[in-house]
């Protein structure tokens, strides 16, 4: 379907407003084999100051011998513009009944102010005469300058394809005859004959404000035409390249960027390591200069010590002479007491025969004491152990009452032992209220879906936060307090501190889950051992019943003390016989003992010959390699001394060149690694720039896409 616009011009200063493309419903066809095709012309005309006085939709049908045309559009009034024929207007659909003569074309006028509504401008003009206001009704006939204004603002409530694509043209046509003088800046002004053409044009998303100036001696004015087209000219698929290569290079300039900061940041960081590294070098150098300074002391020492070396020297010579001698020694010593080992082994069998009549006489002896035991230490032991049960069988009883008094603590315990709690989930304060996370993500979800449903209704964003708060206590979803709540938290969830606060709540659940599962697999463990330790308590219970002092402990405890009694009697008639035997005993005891370590000591002393005689050989050996070592131990010596001092005289000759040369290079070094820190501390002059850039690029893009113009979102 094609558009065409056309102009009404009414009486003077009455504009007229000519849009372009289809702000109207398709027509509905009947069917044909061949069917109609609809031009459409929508007409607007303003009064002085840009408000709508009429406007209709001017739609011509090509018929081709259809006998019904439909046409669905809500209109304020039908009127035929071919002949009498009368529309069937019915709920938005609007039929024509062809029958009979059908024209080739068949025209009708829709009135209608919608499609003015929805225009993605608001127009207003002003006047004045002379640099003063004044009503455009009194300018017809005045002399002087006249100044007309064309404020040209954009209408949000307009839709995107309107805002980013029409471009607006205004045009204004003066007769040279009639004026002294025109300016139009800003304006293409074009002669055509005796008539000068005043053209504006308005681009996509454009604010715009225009000023004629023209000088008369008697005013008139035939009005201004606007004319909004689509942006369709071949010249505007450049404005698309340009949109396309716009993101291409925002995109590699803004990887570009980050790495920059990156490297901006790497440098900052060894600014300062420079710096650490310089005054390391220094506390090398000074410690250079410290040890320059003691190497003399060093040299002294090592001169002392090389002296103190000779007489060493001399004196390990002669050691192998007396390792020789030592060696010697050992030979004799093995001898004589091989010579000894012999004498002792003729004692071992007279220290058994009398081993052998001391264990006769202590057998004899224990058969009286076990004899006397019976008759006078029995009640004494029997005393003893029935005290020491006594004690024990008290003792016992306090221990089974504490552990029947632990284990009822311990039975209360374990059925009040529910198990660890939870973590609760973190809270995150929105604009002073504490909410969970998923209550934070409901609301915000439930403020979208609202902020969606009025945008759909109006067809634009809430003007302010309180049109967005009365739209959703409209819906009847929410009441007034929790549509205002709702309405502060959809702002606040456009923020930073939002998304900041919302990654830090998502990354403490996540701990807080992880905890969580840590502490129910422990609930499990502690709820897997309350049965079996309840099972234990109650048999243990019943142990110590059976136990205490009402039970076995307290019969055995009484009859301890029974027996106790008993002894004590028999305890104060025991004799003298058993001291006797006593003594008797210990001193066979004591004869064996000393008979044994004599058997020992001859054992140890054939070991010792034996030994001696094993290793003799390899401490000769040893004796030996020591006096071989001695020999060369002196030798190496006097070689060392000698490559000591020589070492020493190379240190002396060349100990100046190497400090200086050290000096000179930590010196160099230190110098060179500052002044590169001070260099380096230029980072924020550099980072400086880059965001002066940055931002300069932003702004150029952003005038361009909606700040001051849509040119590049067409």
């Amino acid at each position: 379907m094609q558009k065409f616009y056309h102009i009404q011009r009414p009486l003077a200063l009455i504009l007229a407003l000519v849009l372009t493309g289809s702000l109207m419903a398709s027509p509905v066809l009947a069917a044909e084999k061949i069917s109609p095709a609809c031009d459409e012309t929508y007409y607007a005309t303003l009064d002085y100051y840009g408000s709508l006085m009429e406007s209709s939709v001017v739609k011509s049908y090509r018929t081709f011998g259809s006998s019904t045309i439909t046409d669905y559009g809500v209109y304020d009034a039908v009127n035929n513009l071919t002949d009498g024929r009368t529309a069937a207007v019915e709920n938005g659909k609007v039929t024509f009944n062809l029958t009979g003569n059908v024209p080739d074309r068949f025209y009708f006028e829709g009135k209608t102010s919608r499609p003015y509504e929805e225009l993605p401008w608001r127009l207003s003009l002003s006047y004045k005469l002379n640099g003063v206001p004044m009503a455009a009704e009194q300018l017809a006939g005045k002399c002087g300058v006249v100044e007309i204004t064309l404020d040209v603002l954009p209408n949000p409530e307009a839709s995107e394809y309107s805002r980013n694509n029409l471009v607006l043209t205004a045009s204004s046509i003066f007769n040279c005859d009639d004026i002294l003088s025109l300016e139009a800046p800003g304006a293409q002004v074009q002669m055509i004959g005796n008539l000068r053409c005043v053209l504006f044009i308005i681009l996509p998303g454009e604010e715009q404000h225009f000023t004629i100036r023209v000088g008369t001696n008697d005013f008139s004015y035939t009005g201004m035409v606007f004319l909004a087209v689509p942006a369709t000219l071949e010249q505007l698929d450049q404005v698309t390249d340009l949109r396309e290569a716009k993101e291409k290079i925002e995109d590699s300039y803004h990887a570009i960027n980050k790495s920059l900061d990156v490297f901006l940041n790497s440098l900052d960081g060894m600014s300062s390591n420079l710096n650490q590294t310089a005054n390391g070098l220094d506390q090398l150098n000074r410690a250079r200069s410290t040890i320059s300074a003691g190497k003399g002391e060093v040299y002294d020492s090592l001169d002392a010590a090389l002296e103190a070396a000779g007489p060493l020297t001399d004196a390990m010579e002669p050691m192998a002479g007396h390792l020789a001698a030592a060696s010697q020694a050992l030979s004799d010593t093995t001898v004589l007491l091989n010579e000894m080992s012999s004498n002792l082994a003729a004692l071992k069998p007279e220290l058994e025969n009398a081993r052998t009549l001391l264990k006769q006489l202590t057998r004899e002896s224990a058969k009286a004491q076990e004899l006397l035991k019976a008759l006078e230490d029995t009640p004494k032991d029997a005393k003893r152990i029935a005290s020491d049960l006594s004690g024990d069988f008290k003792t016992m009883g306090k221990e089974l009452e504490e552990l029947q008094s632990s284990l009822d603590v311990l039975k209360k315990s374990l059925s009040d032992l529910h198990g660890i709690s939870n973590v609760h989930d973190m809270t995150v304060d929105v604009n002073g209220i504490p909410m969970t996370l998923a209550q934070i993500m409901q609301y915000v979800n439930t403020a979208v879906q609202l902020h969606d449903a009025y945008v759909a209704n109006y067809h634009s964003e809430p003007a302010d936060p309180a049109a967005l708060a009365a739209f959703m206590a409209g819906t009847g979803k929410v009441n007034e307090e929790q549509a205002v709540l709702l309405t502060q938290l959809y702002y606040y969830s456009l923020t930073e501190e939002y998304r900041q606060k919302m990654e830090q709540a998502e990354t403490a659940s996540d701990v807080i889950g992880g905890a969580n599962d840590k502490i129910d697999e422990v609930n499990q463990l502690i709820g897997s051992l309350i049965a079996p330790s309840s099972y234990i308590i109650k048999d243990l219970k019943k142990l110590t019943d059976t136990l205490g002092n009402g039970g076995i402990s307290g019969d055995l405890r009484r009859l301890s003390e029974l027996a106790e009694k008993v002894c004590k009697e028999v305890d104060a008639n025991k004799g003298l016989l058993g001291s006797t035997l006593s003594s008797l005993d210990d001193m066979a005891d004591l004869a064996v003992r000393v008979s044994r370590n004599g058997d020992t000591a001859l054992d140890q002393i054939q070991s010792m010959t034996q030994i001696l005689n094993t290793y003799e050989p390899k401490a000769q050996q040893a004796l030996a390699d020591a006096q071989t070592l001695a020999q060369s131990a002196a030798v190496s010596l006097k070689n060392l001394v000698h490559a000591a001092k020589a070492a020493e005289s190379l240190a002396k000759s060349s100990g100046s060149d190497v400090d200086g040369g050290i000096y000179q290079a930590f010196t160099g070094l230190s110098n060179a690694l500052r002044r590169s820190s001070v260099g380096l501390g230029q980072t924020d002059t550099i980072r400086t720039a880059k965001n002066a850039i940055t931002q300069l690029i932003d702004d150029e893009w952003d005038s361009h896409t909606g700040e001051n113009n849509n040119l590049l979102l067409m």
